[in-house]
């Protein structure tokens, strides 16, 4: 029962990438961020972010590290080498 919600559902799993994470205002990671999906900063991060789908750094985003993704739209900070694999 369980196992089809999962599969379903990609808990768990690397196959969905249609997920959206949020790193909010106030809250500060540390360490490598590896995303198949959409991600948003608003935060703090001490460390390379890196994503197969977007990344948004909000105006009050930072991060402290390499970025690389397919799409960014950066109103914040990177103190890193950002590298887009898709420029419009």
């Amino acid at each position: 029962m369980f196992e089809n919600l999962k599969s379903k559902t990609g808990i768990g799993g690397a196959e969905q990438s249609g997920s959206i994470n949020i790193i909010g205002q106030g809250t500060t990671i540390e360490g490598q961020i590896n995303a198949n999906g959409d991600l948003r900063i608003d935060g703090v991060i001490l460390g390379s972010v890196t994503s197969k789908a977007k990344v948004v750094i909000g105006s009050t985003g930072q991060v402290q590290g390499d970025v690389v993704c397919q799409n960014a739209d950066i109103s914040g900070t990177v103190k890193g080498k950002t590298t887009v694999n898709e420029l419009s």
